[in-house]
């Protein structure tokens, strides 16, 4: 197997759910050791999360942890104890990053807080991530993807292009989208601190908060407001041409036509109805006053033609359009699979699934994933490289350290 990119990095991972695995995965996938750290017991919480197969609950088997776990190692360690403390601190003292999700001021009240670890290893790099940050007025604020996803304006903005605010609430988006925007701010931040540390041959704490990531994904509508003073509305009328799914034959398709040449290869791509040449949409000043009559047209019009004529044709038109896909099409798109977007991993309990591919291709180090460990399948590998006996590491499992 050829290198990796990340071969010769130790990344401790101290972290449950979405987030922090999510940024210990990306490391992970690119060949850094992850050492994933799991409650003793019942392990990563999202151990207990579906989809299961068959529906059937099982600590090994959650189609989530598979994903966000994959190519780690796990070991089972409590580090509230003064004997799981020790074995934290010599993983710390080989250690290039701690990745970390718990609530501010959690690795102080053990004694594992960043000066403590500082202490013992000035190259470690800490990254903290968490809903609100280590600082501010929501420092200590109890925080999920839902919450911090809602207190974004993009949760505020899921759906737009609605005629009624008392009947059309926001929604949040699927599946868990801050966590993730949190985990990848994480990742690129530590490996722009693993740059300044080979410059300076020291390491610092990141502090990544997951709604910061969310709402800085805002940037047009922040733009709008600060420049112009006009605050977004998810009001139908009060947003410019395009920006929702519109119905067509068998299914739905994006499309836009703020631009001028937009509009004139949607009427192309339509055969050119007669209502769409009056002068008053020539513009986009026109198209944008006149709205109401003109959406309700194009919704019209592309009812009369399948998703992909509207989209082979209108791509070849030089229209910015694309489909709404279930996840079935996407999963089984010929584009995706052509660029082998999927692997298959076997893995000795949940069996042979496919999962999704590392998030980028690389000629020279490409990101290998391997399977999710078992709870626990590392300890006497990593227990024994930091010179505990088996005998010890007996006596550590009856006293519920590991």
């Amino acid at each position: 197997m050829a290198n990796r990119a990340l071969d010769d990095l130790v990344v401790v991972e101290f972290a449950q759910m979405v987030s922090g695995p999510m940024c210990g995965k990306m490391f992970a996938d690119m060949g850094a050791e992850v050492i994933k750290l799991e409650p003793v017991g019942a392990g990563d919480e999202m151990r207990a999360h579906p989809p299961f197969p068959g529906d059937i609950p099982h600590p090994e088997k959650s189609g989530s942890f598979l994903y966000l776990n994959t190519s780690k190692k796990s070991i089972t360690l409590d580090p509230s104890t003064p004997a799981g403390a020790e074995v934290f601190r010599k993983l710390i003292v080989g250690a290039d990053v701690l990745i970390e999700n718990h609530q501010p001021g959690h690795l102080d009240r053990i004694g594992l807080g960043y000066e403590a670890l500082n202490a013992l290893n000035p190259r470690l790099i800490l990254t903290s991530i968490t809903p609100f940050g280590q600082t501010g007025p929501y420092r200590d604020w109890k925080g999920t993807d839902l919450i911090e996803f809602a207190m974004s304006l993009t949760g505020y903005n899921t759906p737009t292009m609605i005629d009624d605010p008392e009947r059309e609430n926001p929604l949040r988006a699927p599946g868990h989208q801050a966590e993730m925007m949190g985990a990848t701010a994480a990742a690129a931040a530590t490996m722009f601190a693993i740059f300044h540390r080979e410059a300076t041959g020291l390491g610092q704490w990141i502090d990544a908060p997951c709604w910061q990531a969310v709402a800085s994904t805002s940037k047009i509508e922040m733009a709008a407001l600060t420049y112009a003073g006009v605050p977004f509305s998810r009001m139908r009328g009060n947003v410019a041409t395009g920006l929702e799914p519109l119905p067509c034959k068998d299914g739905y398709v994006y499309t836009l036509w703020a631009a001028d040449s937009h509009y004139k290869a949607l009427k192309t791509l339509l055969h050119n109805p007669p209502d769409f040449e009056s002068e008053v949409f020539d513009l986009l000043v026109g198209r944008q006053a006149n709205d109401d009559v003109l959406r309700p047209m194009i919704r019209h019009e592309l009812l009369k033609y399948d998703t992909e004529y509207l989209v082979s044709e209108g791509q070849r038109l030089g229209l910015t359009i694309g489909p709404v896909f279930t996840v079935a099409q996407a999963a089984n798109h010929p584009h995706l699979r052509a660029r082998n977007a999927f692997v298959e991993i076997d893995h000795p309990v949940a069996g042979r699934f496919e999962y999704p591919r590392s998030l980028v291709q690389m000629t020279a180090t490409p990101p290998t994933s391997t399977r999710a460990p078992l709870l626990g399948e590392h300890n006497a590998e990593i227990l024994g490289r930091l010179g505990y006996s088996l005998d010890e590491q007996q006596g550590m499992r009856a006293a519920g350290v590991i």
